[in-house]
């Protein structure tokens, strides 16, 4: 899938582009995120188990960022650099990862979407280093149109169950599960708004 994206905060606004490519592998699914802004480019791999899409491994690497992580039952590990020597992660999670890193998206599409659905799913926070729960909730249907062509969606909203700030909405195609459309704010950023649309 082909992104055109945008970040825009203070009357500023940075336009990017995100190649988002699913492949099998073993038995797992790998999601891999390619940004391409005007600083530089940015991947992010999510291996999830098949069946579960349960999270088994994290990359991501950005400039002089480097982080890897492997989930295992409640437990998160890895190491995080940022340019320097690599620091170790090493946190008990509560439960296992769902719709976690770059595979949250793609993840939340395979649910049993319909009117009045959601759910509460947790994520391991990187920057705080700590298991966060989400909620995940249709708020209706919309007809959406992008690049990529006219769908009918299901609209959902992705916010944090403990009143955190920010908070997600996804177009997700009824008939294809794709994402189309994406607008979040981005708390970590000052307020910041991502948007993101499905290119042809």
């Amino acid at each position: 899938f082909s992104y055109a994206g945008s970040i825009s905060a203070g009357g500023q606004s940075m336009q990017m582009s995100v190649t988002r490519v699913v492949k099998e592998e073993g038995g797992t699914w790998v999601v891999t995120d390619t940004a391409k802004m005007p600083m530089g480019e940015a991947t992010d791999t999510t291996t999830v188990e098949k069946g579960t899409l349960v999270p088994v491994k994290r990359v991501i690497r950005q400039g002089p960022v480097a982080i890897d992580l492997a989930f295992a039952g409640s437990k998160a590990t890895g190491t995080m650099a940022m340019g320097a020597e690599p620091k170790p992660i090493s946190v008990d999670l509560g439960g296992p990862l769902f719709a976690d890193g770059n595979a949250a998206h793609v993840s939340i599409a395979c649910l049993p979407l319909a009117e009045g659905f959601q759910t509460t799913y947790r994520n391991f926070d990187v920057q705080k280093q700590k298991p966060a729960l989400n909620l995940a909730k249709v708020t209706g249907a919309e007809e959406v149109k992008v690049a990529g062509g006219t769908f009918q969606t299901w609209k959902v909203e992705l916010t944090s169950a403990a009143g955190e700030p920010g908070s997600t909405t996804l177009w997700i195609d009824k008939a294809t599960r794709k994402v189309v459309k994406t607008s979040a704010t981005l708390p970590q950023m000052g307020g910041a708004v991502f948007t993101s649309e499905l290119q042809p």
